[in-house]
């Protein structure tokens, strides 16, 4: 039987069946009174424990952990608790059992926003955006921090419009590359924006990739070829409302191809991750061939963006599977929340599934009227299991708290 292991504020435990994960199924949520949020988290070392993102008084959002290795978790997000504007870059390090080690803010007077972090060779890389600094309404934004979170440098990217970086990977040159949206340049409404910089964050190049209408890069991964596979959705080609977007581009940022995967109505692109075969796998949710509301969708593509299989798993009610990772078994763990009526309450997803995508099983968690929980991201553990994190305003003292996950 599949074991999971609730954690939440403070550090609470509990063990229990995943076949008897109900209502009652969950440990009190001690919280802070305003925003704690989990949004993404990475297993360190063996993969065995996993450490949430503390919340405190006021906003306090994680939105992206990493493991370090051998010696916990490196967290960034939100405060609004903290530090020098309205909303700022919050960093967390916490060691193997989610004690905070330290914690940092990153901004100016305006909202500053992390929304991904790496370790890197000498310290941390962070990315997100900024309205505080840079040229327009928000602006890309990189920083480079030491072990102990203190500021190397800082850059923006962006021109005078709106410019928002929602995913960063560390490149095999040991530069960096940021993925997101522009308004302030490109050929439509909104366009996919790429930059790429050096080891010390100066930029090598930049590209803008779409058409006439609004399209979105949530998530980044590196080639087989040292390119890069971008995954979000787009309104300006497809068949429908809008459509899964994929694009390939070579190491310097040229486009070579794209691909668009839906039908007449909503089908997008939250997450593309490499498996060890050398493919890729996206994940998201889709509309248009859903058997009712929306079902999770997954799409395995090879380097050239041919498609090996794509699957819709069909659950009652809404269902949104916001990323997905490869289990230790060649399977696929993914994440999101279920509503199974219009107006009901929301409920963190966990989905399991086989080799070839079919549905294995899947979970409500933290499923109760008295409240919402949503998922967000999910990693595998090399002992076969996952962990996932998410929000939760089930049974909590304050307005949303963390929940993270344990599966075995």
């Amino acid at each position: 039987m599949n074991r999971l292991m609730i954690i939440l504020l403070p550090v609470l435990a509990l063990m229990i069946g995943a076949d008897s994960l109900t209502a009652k199924s969950f440990v009190q949520v001690n919280g802070g009174p305003k925003l704690d949020r989990g949004i993404f988290v990475s297993p360190i070392n063996r993969g065995i424990f996993a450490s949430p993102i503390h919340g405190v008084p006021k906003l306090d959002r994680g939105v992206f952990a990493s493991p370090i290795e051998d010696r916990g978790y490196i967290a960034v997000g939100v405060t609004k608790s903290f530090g020098a504007g309205r909303e700022d870059v919050y960093l967390v390090q916490t060691d193997a059992g989610g004690e905070i080690l330290w914690s940092r803010t990153y901004g100016g007077t305006g909202d500053d926003n992390g929304w991904s972090v790496h370790e890197v060779q000498d310290g941390f890389i962070l990315a997100g955006f900024t309205n505080s600094f840079g040229n327009g309404d928000f602006d890309f934004y990189l920083v480079k921090t030491n072990w102990t979170g203190d500021v190397e440098w800082s850059k923006t990217f962006g021109g005078s419009g709106c410019d928002r970086c929602w995913a960063l990977i560390p490149t095999s040159d040991n530069g960096f590359v940021l993925a997101g949206e522009t308004t302030s340049s490109g050929a439509g409404e909104e366009d996919v924006y790429l930059i790429k910089t050096d080891s010390r964050g100066d930029l090598q190049w930049s590209g803008t990739y779409g058409g006439t209408e609004g399209d979105r890069c949530f998530s980044i991964a590196e080639a087989n070829d040292g390119g890069y596979m971008l995954a979000g959705q787009t309104y300006s080609e497809g068949a429908g409302d809008r459509d899964v977007y994929i694009i390939k581009t070579s190491a310097t940022g040229t486009r070579e191809w794209s691909r668009t995967i839906g039908g007449a109505a909503s089908d997008v692109a939250h997450y593309i991750t490499k498996t060890r075969d050398g493919c890729f796998m996206i994940t998201g949710y889709t509309t248009s061939f859903a058997t009712s509301g929306d079902d999770p969708f997954l799409v395995k593509i090879d380097s050239q963006g041919d498609i090996k299989w794509r699957r819709v798993l069909p659950m009652e009610g809404t269902n949104h599977t916001l990323t997905g990772e490869e289990a230790t078994d060649g399977g696929f763990f993914l994440v999101g929340f279920s509503q199974y009526s219009s107006g009901g309450p929301k409920m963190g997803l966990l989905v399991k599934a086989d080799s070839e995508g079919r549905l294995a099983w899947h979970r409500d968690i933290l499923s109760t009227t008295n409240g919402e929980s949503f998922g967000y991201t999910v990693r595998a553990t090399r002992d076969g299991g996952c962990i996932f994190t998410g929000h939760t305003t089930v049974n909590s003292a304050g307005q949303i708290d963390l929940f993270l996950v344990k599966v075995k």
